[in-house]
């Protein structure tokens, strides 16, 4: 132990000595340590640590799935619901969840929360327990008994009463009381940590019929059976499905060609999986920065070491064993290594708070993003470790010195002095390979992105102010009110100075309400295998489609006249015009909605028919780049013909910017109705930059990653040519001596300088495609190794490899013969 403590005196005692090396190094270690730190809290929170629920390994998510008909991700049915609780030797418990929104309170003071509606076994799956009052009983999910409430534990203590006096009480939601039966603990999260109010799920004999099953309006979430495994758990729902379609009837084939299947998966993994890629992506970007960090700090360490030879050659003459000279370089880089870990994690923590600025905020369990022990410990623990890799080279080489040799002359250390040579260039070639698959890397999300930028939504998004409203039931009961309220509410904001045209929808884009149904052309025989398709289903107004620009391709556009009892009408997308009718005008033909499943086996009597009246461009709904969320196409019905209660409005402000006439807008809605507002309001562009967000952190990170990986590589190279110059003075002085001129000179470091890089770009091409598939499904519209994104990096590279080198060179060309042949 005293030994212990004698190395460390000593070994800050020189460190103070070399401040400026040591500062260098504590900076280098802050910043990439510092990123490491915080992307790893970030991994860890979101894909590392298991939910916040007792055994949550065994929590899986259950959907429907109709590939066929272009659904690859459905909710699940009331009636399969009810079925799978029955499968208890596998699933030991099962529950149903919608999200919504209530009105909590009375007047202009009441508030919007968002709210869960959960089947009394949601808390069961869960294994929560009330913090306060009791949560919902087996009754209480029954027709007649459902007015009651579990509120969140932040929500409870700002009401009346308090946490220890809310139970029991009533609270008003949207225009009916509810009594307050429980509050949940204040660690309590689902998905949405917004969530302030849960109430019962209770279904109707109607939703529990069995021609409900394919009606997948909720999701679902179970956890196994004690020792059951998912495997088993996917074996049984797929018997069950089978059974299903046997008895289906005339929709046996439907199904079949739909490839309706039941899908397992476990809770966490799939809440994560369109993030798990880009963060561990990301994960091993800042690994990369920090290896090359490493590199350079080594490089760094070997030239003090090579600086100070002729000291340790010194201090062995004088009997200090070898042992303990290396024990020392080890001490003290450890030293500068635990100071740059602790700094990094001051630096982690605080780039925690710049997560929302980069939209790392709306992935799944952001709430829960939090440096704890695990990180702190993994942290020291990682620059321990550096420490003593990164003190063990330049040790290495001391061990290897010859002592008399040194102090003879420490300009001639022998083979330790070519090992150390070889040592120094092979870390800066390690760090221009390194480099150059970080720039890869982010030059091909930078290509990527800009890929996604070209897309075309298919309106324009400009100068559109997009909110929603939710008329209560209690006030518009039936779908004569509701029209009559939505007419009323565009009149008025069409009458705002400012605005150029207003429209209502079901469904706005990039939007969180979306819903699709089957759509059957008339006369449509389909091919054998071919399935039916579920397209997403809108129902707006006239002046919605003008509103956001959508190019009419054919036809006309919705107009008044197109409410009932006008005959039923239809306008569809391009997509779903070539899927129905590609060689054919589709303006005038007839579709309809099957409202039984007889109907969708075939057309009934009593089928109601819609004709075609327009054909508009295809707009992206659900995100630039939809994936498994995409559909067949779309169509639009009248919204007069089934007024809905999810009202989106599309506002086009002309010149003016859309957030200028949102109190105008909350004005005339309010002139109405005193307690309807917008919400969920957003510029129509900014919902487009949101949906980017996903693809826009992980490019702008590996961005920064790559820019700090080439200051190092370009740093490390510097060092190293500049370190040789000084070794070589004498050698350049003899060659000028004989006759080389300064163009050779510093053509020789120049040439030195460019092999390293060459070599290094070698194997960088080599790691980059090595690594290839790894970043692929991060990239849209290039390939994952685009040859215009690698000639721009090996370009990037070799220019600022070229400014590396320029220095030394020049250095070495100003070298004067004589001055060198008298040191």
């Amino acid at each position: 132990m005293d030994i212990l403590r004698q190395d460390l005196r000593l070994a800050l005692r020189l460190l103070w000595k070399d401040r400026a090396f040591a500062l260098t190094t504590i900076l280098t270690l802050s910043l990439c340590i510092g990123a490491n730190s915080a992307i790893f809290t970030v991994v860890r929170s979101v894909l590392l640590r298991p939910l916040p629920y007792p055994e949550s390994d065994r929590l899986v998510f259950m959907f429907d799935a109709f590939p066929g008909a272009g659904v690859e991700r459905a909710g699940t049915s009331v009636p399969n619901y009810i079925d799978r609780r029955t499968l208890t030797d596998v699933l030991e418990s099962v529950a149903l969840y919608q999200f919504g929104g209530f009105r909590v309170g009375e007047g202009t003071g009441a508030e919007g929360v968002t709210s869960l509606r959960v089947t009394p076994s949601f808390f069961t799956v869960l294994r929560t327990r009330a913090a306060r009052g009791r949560l919902f009983t087996e009754q209480e999910g029954t027709v007649g008994h459902e007015r009651v409430a579990v509120l969140s534990y932040a929500f409870a203590q700002r009401q009346p009463g308090g946490l220890d006096g809310i139970v029991g009480r009533e609270l008003r939601l949207d225009t009916t009381k509810y009594t307050v039966v429980g509050v949940l603990p204040a660690e309590f999260t689902f998905l949405d940590p917004d969530v302030r109010v849960w109430v019962p799920l209770a279904f109707t004999d109607e939703q529990r019929a069995d021609d409900r099953r394919y009606s997948q309006n909720h999701q679902a979430i179970g956890r196994l059976a004690e020792g059951a495994t998912l495997r088993q758990a996917q074996e049984r729902l797929h018997a069950m499905n089978a059974e299903y379609i046997e008895r289906a009837g005339s929709l046996k084939h439907l199904l079949v060609n739909a490839g309706y299947r039941t899908v397992v998966a476990p809770f966490g993994a799939d809440l994560v999986r369109t993030i798990r890629g880009a963060l561990q992506m990301l994960w091993g970007g800042v690994l990369f920065v920090l290896l090359i960090a490493a590199v350079n700090i080594t490089n760094l360490s070997l030239t003090r070491a090579s600086g100070r030879l002729r000291e340790l050659a010194t201090r062995h003459a004088l009997g200090a064993p070898r042992a303990r000279i290396v024990r020392q370089l080890v001490t003290e880089t450890t030293v500068l290594m635990i100071v740059g870990g602790v700094c990094g994690l001051a630096v982690g923590y605080w780039s925690l708070g710049t997560l929302p600025s980069l939209g790392l905020a709306e992935i799944p369990r952001a709430h829960e993003i939090q440096m704890d022990a695990v990180v702190v410990v993994f942290t020291l623990s990682l620059a321990l470790v550096l420490g003593v890799v990164i003190g063990a080279v330049p040790a290495m080489h001391i061990a290897g010195m010859n002592p008399s040799s040194v102090l003879r002359d420490d300009n001639r250390a022998g083979t330790a002095g070519r090992r150390a040579k070889y040592v120094r260039r092979g870390l800066v070639v390690a760090e221009v390979a390194l480099a150059f698959v970080l720039l890869i890397g982010a030059g091909l999300l930078l290509a990527s992105f800009r890929q996604l930028l070209r897309i075309d939504p298919g309106f324009v998004a400009a100068q559109v102010l997009t909110g929603r409203v939710a008329p209560l039931a209690a006030r518009y009961p039936d779908n004569a009110a509701l029209r009559s309220y939505t007419d009323r509410a565009l009149e008025r904001i069409r009458a705002l100075p400012g605005v150029a045209a207003a429209g209502v929808s079901s469904y706005l884009p990039f939007g969180r309400d979306g819903s699709s149904s089957v759509i059957i052309p008339e006369g449509r025989v389909m091919t054998p295998g071919e399935s039916l398709v579920s397209p997403n289903q809108l129902y707006v107004t006239p002046g919605y489609l003008e509103a956001l620009r959508v190019p009419l391709v054919r036809g006309r556009l919705f107009t008044d006249g197109d409410a009932p009892p006008a005959p039923p009408v239809v306008i569809i997308d391009e997509q779903l015009a070539d899927r129905f009718w590609p060689n054919a005008d589709p303006i005038g033909r007839r579709m309809y909605l099957p409202r039984s499943p007889e109907e969708v086996a075939k057309p009934t009597p009593d089928t109601t028919w819609m004709r075609v009246v327009g054909v508009v461009k295809s707009v992206k709904l659900r995100g630039l780049v939809e994936g498994e969320d995409a559909r067949v196409g779309a169509y639009y019905l009248p919204y007069a013909s089934d007024p809905t209660r999810n009202i989106g409005f599309a506002i086009r402000t002309g010149g003016t910017d859309p957030a200028t006439v949102t109190n105008a807008v909350n004005g005339a809605l309010t002139s109405i109705d005193p307690e309807m507002q917008l919400f969920d309001t957003f510029a129509m562009s900014e919902r487009i930059e949101r949906s980017l967000n996903p693809r826009r952190a992980p490019m702008l990170l590996s961005l920064g990653f790559g820019v700090v990986a080439l200051l190092l590589a370009s740093i490390g190279l510097y060092g190293v040519l500049a370190y040789q110059v000084g070794q070589r003075t004498r050698e350049i002085g003899i060659r000028m001596a004989l006759g080389s001129d300064t163009g050779q000179i510093l053509s020789l470091i120049l040439r030195e300088g460019i092999v390293l890089v060459l070599v290094g770009l070698a194997l960088g091409i080599a790691g980059a495609t090595a690594l290839r598939g790894f970043i692929a499904s991060q990239l849209y519209g290039v390939g994952p190794l685009d040859s215009r994104v690698v000639l721009l990096v090996t370009s990037v590279l070799a220019i600022a490899s070229l400014v590396a080198c320029i220095g030394p060179a020049r250095r070495a060309a100003r070298v004067d013969p004589v001055i060198a042949l008298q040191s």
